[in-house]
């Protein structure tokens, strides 16, 4: 099958730089090496080629006149408060979509593989034609606010939804959990447009050396005689984080040896992330925020830590917690969206309810005063990687919904 990619993300395809992606390029490694022809297209970066190969991965790359080089920390949820910033998010996604357009019709192909909304819901509309050929996969955190789900929506989102309107008009969907795809049906999305598949994981780039767990313990402080609690992704409300920090004062009132290192982005939400600072100082609390760290220490951070914990209020499917998973490492987080699905609760971790600081204190308790079980529940957790999420089988899962669509 000739398989595209088509992003429309302020990340560039490559391991490493965020969630989406880290996905994308996995797909796109395992369903080239099974023989397929791959393209990815995406906005070209500032001295990238408008061409290349990458691992038998074709790359063609678009110069865009509005947002291309806007970085992350901008996008898009910054630029589209304002409606000047509003303006051009639309015009820099309606370029994409006309150049895209002017591609695709020279070009042979089976399936378009879209994984953001913006510039695809243009795109249907330029050639309706290839409505029958797209599957888009939905890499949705903020599920209530995307989907309009319930009340908190932005008016925005409830008089229009991005990613509902891509969903009814083309041949297949993808979610990352068995709830959503409920929701969603009852959202008006037919059953049999929409899969569940979740994200997957490379196991065997987690089996990580002692000299690099070495280096990481001593390039962020983590100490031999304490137990080391680790959370990886952006620091934004929805992920729970303040009552992670509360669970840490409770354990640090009662004396425990513990430290909790909390990797990730913070430029999302400076209001949010000055009042993590505030609670971490006010109460002098064992914490570290340490921003986003290069992909080589994450990957040695994980199995360096001893715990690790996801205490999320959305989650469509967390990579970092499959990443610690993968890690052998035993997992702690709540009762939402597909984290059900990576922590069988007793058995390679424990799922709390959302918001409950005394919940999260009482599971990180029990790990810490049985060093047994968290070693049984990582090796579990390993074996559930392997078993369930390894990005092979993952990729088998979307080639059958590629045959689908390409009939």
């Amino acid at each position: 099958m000739k398989i595209i990619h088509l992003v429309d993300d302020h990340h560039r395809v490559l391991l490493g730089c965020g969630s989406v992606p880290t996905v994308i390029w996995n797909i796109a490694k395992y369903t080239s090496e099974k023989g397929h022809e791959v393209t990815i297209l995406e906005r070209r970066w500032k001295g990238l080629n408008y061409e290349e190969k990458i691992k038998g991965i074709r790359f063609k790359r678009f110069d865009l006149k509005i947002c291309s080089n806007i970085p992350l920390k901008d996008q898009p949820y910054r630029l589209i408060k304002s409606p000047l910033g509003l303006t051009r998010f639309i015009l820099d996604r309606v370029d994409f979509a006309i150049k895209l357009n002017k591609y695709l019709k020279k070009e042979d192909f089976d399936v378009i593989h879209v994984h953001v909304p913006f510039a695809a819901n243009i795109l249907i509309n330029l050639n309706k034609d290839l409505r029958n050929k797209m599957i888009y996969t939905a890499h949705v955190g903020e599920e209530k606010k995307r989907f309009a789900l319930d009340s908190s929506s932005p008016l925005l989102l409830k008089l229009f939804s991005p990613d509902l309107y891509l969903m009814k008009r083309i041949k297949k969907s993808v979610v990352l959990n068995e709830p959503l795809k409920d929701k969603l049906v009852k959202r008006g999305i037919k059953e049999d447009k929409l899969e569940v598949i979740p994200n997957g994981v490379s196991v065997e780039e987690f089996n990580v050396s002692n000299e690099e767990m070495e280096r990481v313990k001593k390039r962020y402080g983590l100490e031999e005689d304490k137990v080391t609690v680790m959370f990886a992704g952006t620091i934004t409300p929805r992920k729970g984080i303040v009552y992670l920090i509360k669970a840490a004062k409770i354990l640090l009132e009662e004396e425990y040896k513990v430290k909790f290192i909390l990797c990730g982005n913070t430029s999302l939400e400076l209001g949010y992330v000055e009042e993590v600072k505030e609670i971490i100082n006010s109460y002098n609390l064992p914490v570290e925020l340490t921003g986003i760290v290069p992909y080589d220490d994450l990957k040695a951070l994980y199995s360096a830590c001893d715990v690790f914990v996801l205490p999320s209020f959305e989650e469509g499917h967390g990579i970092t917690l499959t990443e610690a998973m993968a890690s052998g490492k035993p997992l702690i987080g709540t009762k939402v969206g597909g984290i059900p699905a990576q922590i069988k609760d007793g058995w390679n971790g424990f799922l709390v309810e959302p918001g409950n600081e005394k919940q999260l204190a009482e599971k990180i308790r029990y790990l810490i005063d049985n060093p047994e079980e968290r070693e049984r529940m990582g090796e579990n957790s390993r074996k559930l990687a392997r078993e369930e999420f390894d990005w092979k089988k993952i990729a088998e899962r979307y080639l059958k919904v590629y045959e689908e669509v390409a009939e």
